[in-house]
């Protein structure tokens, strides 16, 4: 496909397209090769269902919802590869191993060492040979002893929960935090009424945020130089092979209507599973930055975009204006501004890694005073 695909489009790719809509959509869509209102609104509704932005817009990360979502567990045989399986598949049988108590790690779809143990210790539990594939065997074997009234997901909340708690005893000093200025100067992001492009307010709240946090003692890395522009996968992967505790992802969000405003914070959540610590960063995140009078305050939100997806810590990402509202704009773009944001995102952050996993987050958000 090409990179995007919108209203208005039309040819193979639209057809493609409608194809894979009116199997996992809408039966009745038609299939003429032509990207009408139709097929927007089958687009928004995938969308909505799998936590994507539901703008109507197949970008790259809707195109491989899309793609994973047409595998269903038994069409092919899952194990762990360097180029890990992904799909509906793969989410299927995370789910039925956790229901199990098989710690298969998050249910984000995708086949990684955690699944392939968890396929390894389910079977030798059944006694089939030890060999981390999923194939009709041992699906058979998951068959048989699936419940429907079990929810599963035990053992992974509690390796998240330990997770968290050794976060906690050790503090900010020292703790490893990639900030994520989103975009970059080959995909600039979205663009305000004056010119100023998303990646550079990012960029520049960014920097002001890391040397906010590295004041405190912690280690902090940024996910992008000024001249890099990585996608959110590899910017996932550098997270993972750093082995960072926590990643914060900067962004703004924007709309056609210019009175739009507000904002949110977003972290990964799938049909059957939430990263724990995810959601309570992003609960801290917000309630901060509301605080600070980003407002009216939009909340946070599960998706499964592929920063928040791949990461194997908790992260977020936070939208704290609309750079096409003129007013959202200039604070953004105002040094003040971006200071006081900055601080709020700090003061969360330090939040996080000084507080119990189970307080309550009004006490956890009572850090003191600010610091520069």
């Amino acid at each position: 496909m090409t990179d995007t695909i919108r209203l208005g489009d039309s040819g193979p790719a639209v057809r493609d397209l409608q194809q894979r809509l009116a199997r996992l959509v809408d039966a009745d869509l038609p299939i003429d090769s032509a990207f009408g209102e139709r097929t927007r609104t089958a687009v928004r509704r995938f969308q909505q269902a799998r936590g994507l932005a539901a703008d109507g817009v197949v970008e790259p990360e809707t195109w491989r919802a899309l793609v994973e979502a047409g595998y269903a567990l038994g069409d092919r045989l899952l194990w762990h590869t360097r180029r890990m399986l992904r799909g509906d598949d793969v989410l299927d049988l995370q789910h039925r191993l956790n229901q199990l108590g098989f710690d298969a790690g998050p249910e984000d779809g995708i086949f990684g060492p955690l699944t392939q143990s968890a396929v390894e210790e389910f079977q030798r539990n059944v006694g089939l040979d030890v060999d981390g594939v999923a194939g009709p065997e041992l699906l058979e074997a998951l068959r048989r002893l699936r419940r429907a009234h079990q929810t599963g997901g035990v053992a992974v909340r509690l390796r998240e929960r330990e997770s968290l708690r050794r976060l906690s005893a050790r503090g900010i000093v020292g703790a490893r935090i990639l900030v994520d200025p989103a975009h970059g100067p080959d995909d600039p992001g979205h663009v305000g009424p004056s010119g100023v492009p998303e990646s550079a307010i990012t960029w520049d709240l960014g920097h002001r945020l890391a040397a906010r946090l590295a004041a405190r003692g912690a280690h902090v890395l940024l996910s992008r130089g000024p001249h890099t522009t990585p996608d959110q996968s590899a910017r996932a992967r550098l997270a993972n092979e750093q082995g960072v505790d926590a990643v914060l992802s900067l962004a703004v969000n924007a709309l056609d209507t210019p009175s739009a405003c507000g904002s949110s914070c977003y972290y990964f959540g799938a049909p059957h599973f939430v990263s724990e610590g995810g959601q309570r960063l992003a609960e801290l995140v917000q309630a901060a930055v509301v605080a600070d009078g980003w407002l009216p305050d939009g909340r946070v939100h599960p998706m499964t975009w592929s920063l928040l997806r791949e990461t194997r810590m908790p992260a977020v990402v936070i939208e704290p204006a609309f750079i096409t509202n003129p007013d959202d704009e200039a604070r953004l773009l105002a040094p003040a501004e971006l200071d006081g944001l900055a601080g709020g995102l700090a003061d969360a952050v330090t939040a996080f890694f000084e507080s119990a996993p189970d307080a309550p987050l009004a006490a956890a958000a009572g850090t003191g005073p600010r610091a520069s």
